[in-house]
């Protein structure tokens, strides 16, 4: 694979360098000539005019309509080629002493430069990923500044000798030398099509109007574009009439071979370590701050050696700095906008600026001295500085947009908002609550409708309006609420009852006081807490110590409505009365009770709730409830969380409720739990902290103790890396064992973005991981590219390892290894990667070293191998196959039993150990299962009844796992569904291939071709 890549990197690059090199050796010569031509037999005045004319002759090339990308007439070597054949006939023109070709060789050299560089760009950004451009474009650069030496060496040597026009003659020559060159360049990565080819000349202008970073990009590119002339035009004030024609050739060819030097060191040796370095932005600024010195020094000395160096530093900037760091800036535009936007703004725009200069020049005319040339080029330094200020973050943003990591929160219109307003009055209680929501979302006023919820005929509709009322305070709805209380729906009755005590108080003490005897304990419960602050709180307490002295006698339904009563008191009076509830016998009254103690604010029943984070059926309302505690018991969960001797289930449910109390304090409480502690244990604690800082940015961050943690994940990928690369080659990519170390491999690198989010933006680090560890080749080096805009080198450092080379795309590791790996995992801490390395070590007879506590039970292990090469579990982490394991049971059938009928309860799913089944739809056979397959699939998930009947062919065993337990699974291990969808979807487009072709009294086996399906013997 590393070979392949070398050969596809070098087809794609020393043809494109070769072509640099000849190319920038012929303008080098042809520039240094045509410069050299115009001062000697016009004036240095008549410049300015030859820059207006260069810029509307570039311009109008840029705009004109363009062919498919593979025509002829778009061929580089073609183009190259005809170049070489236009100079050679101005060349001739030059060699008798005319005036004019001088001036068309100006033109023309200036205009085909700007032409070929866009070209060439173009193809060599759709050639190179963003992240292989850094590499490429360096490389391509240095090369070409190589070339430059050459010409300038060339000039240097040859002009006062032979004369200027051979120069010309020799550029001519290198031009058909690049020609030939890219004949052989290919290009492995699709360039993208060009849709609007026709329309290039209004698609640009309609991204710029929309695009601020291509706003600023243009803006960027007019300000280069204005610097350079006034460079070129200060540094000629200068030098005009000091030399002969052939000795300004020798001496510009003398600065374009000091230029070549200064470049090839630059980029060979400096530009990429300056990329890593500063970054893009930083790297561009080099420019204004090295030019800006050179501006004042010129202002203070009338010396040639400051504007010497200005004019070198700006031709090395142009042939060295900007190629490579502008079109590192275009990574950033879409695919499909940018080649017509490199065309607009290199070669409209930045000629634009040109001709700016030019007008500017031709205006001031004898005034533009070299005392008001060196002040311009000083503030133009200056606009480049505040430019790249505004083009960082509007480059960040343009990345992100590269990678999906930004969601824009559209604003309602007024059309909308009426929309909403008008579905308050729907009839259907669905979009009368979506409505409710959205404009809660939205922040609008919600009172002024209160009536329309308050009167509806639905039950949650009337509850949701009744809970607005109370958190609005809206006093006016009173009467409605009166209304409610005597003859309204249950739900919503008891809730008006609470409102309108807290709304209107004194109607209470009127109303309510009769409902204390009402036989419906619900309406009873709700007037009972209404009343407990008023006057008849004697009668509230009297009626609620009835209620509760009935204890387990009470019906199921009462023991709740009580129950929940206690939460909605808040009284700490009344926790020795709801403790009982805690211990209730039903499942559905110790969820209200937890609940409860959430709601009431009951810090002293915290502990208990502690249990409850075990249990399947009030987990999550043990969780809820201990997030609604808030800070007063982040102490204790931080202790829970770090208590090694506490059950591991129930420290796995602590960082989500630490989340969800969202404080400062519950953030440092993760950040601060155990460095050696349960792998999944870490993970989980990063994604809570990583979802943490993004609900709350505002919450302070140790960075330090975020740099130790990334540190630790790094030497985790450094430790497992080599293990996991020897093992599939020993063991192939489908052993649990090379799974679970490529799986601690895929955390150690997702947890890394985890904590790089609590330094950067959460959101965005999550998609620059998801981009990272995919397969899509340019969005990745898009992602790569965001990391290292957004990211210090410091920071860089620590997952550079990670990101730059994925570890499941690096080729398989040595052989030979097996053995050392699995000693050294044997004794590993980590729990899952220990069991897997003890049975496959096991299994080839390897010594084994003593148990350790906490070890996987052996029963857990085998079922967990059993599961090994099992598809539906194929795209789950290995952590999560070893959670099903841990539910299955064993079961086995006789050689026609029937496993289950048609028709009966979906309540289960079955992995084939040994044997096979056949699947019967009404009598007839339709499918043969065996080993390692599974039956039972979507019953799982939805169910439904089984559609089939499923019978055993041989003695079958089988492992079942039961749907409610596999539930009670994914309500903690969402991310288990992912895997097991993407994997059912799979057999189940497999099972419908074979199906197509299948005949009557066929089966279709799982796994076999077609052309393998066996009629049914018998």
């Amino acid at each position: 694979m590393a070979a392949q890549e070398s050969q596809s990197w070098g087809h794609r690059l020393w043809p494109a360098a070769t072509f640099q090199f000849a190319l920038i050796a012929g303008v080098t010569q042809l520039k240094t000539a045509a410069n050299a031509l115009v001062l000697s037999r016009f004036e240095s005045h008549a410049l300015p005019y030859l820059y207006l004319v260069g810029a509307l002759l570039v311009a109008a090339l840029t705009v004109l309509p363009r062919k498919e990308p593979n025509a002829p007439t778009e061929s580089l070597s073609v183009l190259t080629g005809v170049g070489g054949l236009v100079v050679m006939g101005l060349a001739a023109g030059l060699s008798v002493g005319q005036r004019v070709p001088a001036l068309v060789l100006y033109l023309f050299v200036d205009a085909f430069t700007t032409f070929i560089s866009l070209r060439f760009w173009g193809r060599m950004a759709s050639a190179f990923d963003a992240r292989e451009a850094r590499r490429a474009f360096t490389a391509l650069n240095g090369v070409g500044m190589a070339g430059g030496m050459l010409g300038g060496l060339l000039v240097h040597t040859l002009a006062e000798r032979l004369g200027t026009a051979s120069i010309v003659v020799g550029g001519a020559l290198a031009l058909y030398a690049a020609a030939v060159a890219f004949h052989f360049h290919q290009e492995e990565a699709p360039r993208p099509s060009r849709a609007r080819h026709i329309t290039t000349a209004v698609a640009p202008w309609e991204y710029l109007a929309t695009s601020s970073y291509a706003r600023v990009l243009a803006g960027l590119a007019v300000s280069f574009a204005l610097l350079s002339s006034f460079v070129d035009y200060f540094f000629r004030l200068r030098v005009e009439r000091t030399l002969s024609e052939d000795g300004l050739a020798a001496l510009f060819g003398s600065l374009q071979l000091w230029i070549g030097l200064v470049c090839v060191i630059f980029q060979l040796v400096l530009a990429e370590r300056l990329l890593k370095r500063l970054g893009l932005m930083r790297y561009l600024a080099l420019l204004p701050a090295a030019m800006a010195p050179l501006a004042v020094a010129s202002l203070v000395t009338k010396d040639l050696w400051p504007v010497h160096l200005l004019r070198l530093l700006e031709n090395a900037v142009n042939y060295s700095l900007l190629p490579v760091g502008v079109q590192l800036l275009y990574a950033a535009v879409p695919d499909t906008e940018r080649e017509a936007l490199r065309g607009a703004v290199d070669g409209i725009l930045r000629k634009a600026g040109t001709v700016v200069a030019g007008v500017l020049l031709i205006g001031a005319g004898r005034s533009a001295d070299g005392l008001s040339m060196a002040l311009a080029v000083l503030a133009l330094c200056v606009v480049l500085g505040v430019l790249l200020l505004r083009l960082r973050p509007a480059y960040v943003e343009a990345l992100g947009e590269q990678v999906g990591a930004h969601e824009e929160d559209e604003e309602l219109g007024r059309e909308d908002r009426r929309l909403l307003v008008e579905a308050l009055g729907a009839s259907a209680p669905e979009r009368v609550l979506h409505a409710v929501e959205l404009m809660e979302q939205s922040e609008l006023p919600l009172r002024p409708h209160l009536s329309l919820l308050l009167r509806h005929t639905n039950e949650r509709v009337q509850e949701r309006g009744v809970s607005l009322a109370m958190d609005l305070g809206a006093t006016e709805t009173a009467p409605l609420l009166e209304e409610l209380v005597s003859q309204g729906p249950r739900r919503a009755r008891d809730g008006a009852v609470w409102a309108l005590a807290k709304l209107a108080p004194g109607r209470a003490e009127v109303l309510l006081p009769p409902l204390l005897q009402s036989a419906d304990v619900g309406l009873r419960c709700a007037a009972v807490g209404a009343l407990l602050h008023g006057q008849s709180r004697a009668a509230a307490l009297v009626s609620l110590g009835v209620l509760s002295g009935r204890g387990l006698q009470a019906p199921v339904a009462d023991r709740r409505e009580v129950a929940r009563l206690f939460g909605r008191v808040k009284d700490p009076t009344f926790i020795p009365m709801l403790t009982p509830f805690l211990n209730d016998p039903d499942s559905s009254v110790r969820r209200v009770a937890v609940r409860s103690v959430g709601e009431g604010g009951y810090v002293k029943l915290a502990p208990r709730l502690l249990t409850f984070l075990t249990w399947r059926e009030e987990r999550r309302e043990a969780r809820e409830a201990l997030a609604a505690l808030g800070d007063e018991v982040t102490p204790m969960l931080e202790a829970t969380l770090n208590d090694l001797s506490a059950p591991l289930a129930m420290r796995l449910q602590v960082p989500r409720v630490l989340r969800h109390i969202g404080t400062s304090a519950a953030l440092h409480a993760l950040l601060f739990s155990n460095v050696r502690d349960d792998a999944r244990l870490h993970f989980r604690i990063g994604a809570e902290l990583s979802r943490l800082r993004d609900e709350h940015p505002e919450h302070p961050v140790d960075e330090d103790r975020v740099r130790e943690a990334l540190g630790r994940r790094r030497e985790v990928y450094r430790a497992l890396l080599e293990p996991f690369l020897d093992l599939r080659a020993e063991l192939g990519e489908h052993s649990l064992l090379t799974r679970a170390t490529g799986d601690r491999l895929d955390q150690a690198l997702e947890l890394s973005f985890f904590l790089l989010g609590l330094l950067h933006p959460p959101q965005v680090m999550r998609r620059v991981h998801q981009h990272v560890a995919g397969q899509d080749t340019r969005r990745r080096a898009y992602a790569l590219e965001l990391l290292e805009t957004l990211t210090h080198e410091e920071d860089r450092a620590l997952v550079r390892e990670q990101v730059e080379a994925h570890h499941r795309d690096l080729p398989p590791g040595a052989t030979g290894q097996l053995e050392a790996h699995l000693a050294w995992l044997c004794r590993s801490e980590d729990v899952v990667l220990r069991a897997c390395a003890r049975h496959v070590a096991g299994r080839i007879g390897m010594d084994l070293p003593p148990p350790q506590e906490g070890d996987m039970s052996q029963a857990t292990v085998q079922k967990l191998f059993l599961l090994e090469e099992v598809h539906v579990f194929s795209q789950n982490d290995v952590d999560d196959v070893a959670a099903v394991a841990a539910i299955a049971r064993e079961a086995r059938f006789r050689a026609g039993e029937r496993v289950y009928s048609e028709g009966d309860p979906g309540d289960a799913l079955y992995v084939i150990i040994e044997g096979a089944v056949d699947a019967l739809s009404s009598g007839e056979h339709v499918l043969r299962m065996r080993a390692k397959e599974t039956f039972g699939d979507l019953s799982l998930l939805d169910g439904a009844p089984r559609p089939n009947d499923i019978i055993a062919v041989e003695d079958t065993r089988v492992l079942v796992i039961d749907r409610r337990d596999f539930l009670d699974l994914l309500a903690d291990r969402p991310e288990l569904l992912t895997g097991f969808f993407r994997a059912v979807s799979q057999q189940l487009r497999a099972v419908m291939k074979s199906s197509e072709t299948r005949q009557t009294g066929e089966v279709v086996e799982l796994g076999e071709p077609p052309e393998q399906k066996r009629p049914l013997a018998g």
